[in-house]
């Protein structure tokens, strides 16, 4: 889709200029900065992990998960990219850019959104007896305030991709297809990161098997 223009200089003739479609509204923008924000403060958390090392008793990892904190970090600063892209494109650009903006914000969603549900389930399980508590859970020491922040600060990523995703869907007018795409690759991506990168590395001897 096209924008429109009015020429002053040319007696109210119609300008037909690609890409230059209305800002959105500020709201979104708001929205967009602040999924690009929250990106950007846990990408600096990867970026400490690494600069800081990890703690003495995983001293014989710390390749293993520096490599693991670059590639998240990686991921968070794309996130990041992508909450900017959404609210600084405007109608007019080429479908393919739009459609892949639409199913990269879908994905964030997707994938935030199953790591928090997955967070609560098991706080739920273990605070209600279903779950043994892991040897993680244990070391935290259960429920903290620490960690009641880490888990709301996961949904409020949600949230916030969420509400951009469904913004830039309606105002791009994208078919439900990008949706699909993005929510089914976000089960992918966060296996990837969860279970298939851990387990390359540990077959090469830089994590724990």
């Amino acid at each position: 889709m096209l924008g429109a223009d009015r020429d002053a200089g040319t007696g109210g003739q119609e300008a037909i200029i690609v890409g230059r479609g209305p800002l959105p509204p500020v709201s979104a923008r708001v929205v967009g900065y602040a999924a690009a924000g929250w990106c950007l403060a846990f990408a600096g958390v990867s970026a400490w992990q690494v600069a800081a090392g990890p703690p003495q008793r995983y001293a014989a990892d710390a390749a293993g998960l520096a490599i693991m904190s670059v590639l998240v970090g990686v991921l968070k600063l794309a996130g990041a990219a992508v909450a900017l892209a959404a609210v600084l494109v405007r109608p007019g650009r080429p479908r393919r850019l739009l459609r892949l903006l639409g199913v990269a914000l879908w994905g964030a969603f997707g994938v935030l959104s199953l790591y928090s549900a997955g967070n609560l389930a098991i706080t739920i399980g273990t605070v209600g007896g279903l779950l043994v508590p892991s040897a993680a859970w244990t070391a935290a020491g259960g429920v903290t305030p620490k960690a009641t922040g880490y888990v709301l600060f996961f949904l409020a990523g949600a949230a916030l991709f969420g509400t951009l995703a469904v913004w830039f869907h309606r105002r791009h007018r994208l078919r439900w297809t990008s949706a699909v795409a993005g929510l089914a690759g976000a089960p992918l991506l966060l296996g990837l990161l969860l279970t298939a990168a851990p387990a390359l590395l540990g077959r090469w001897g830089l994590l724990p098997t």
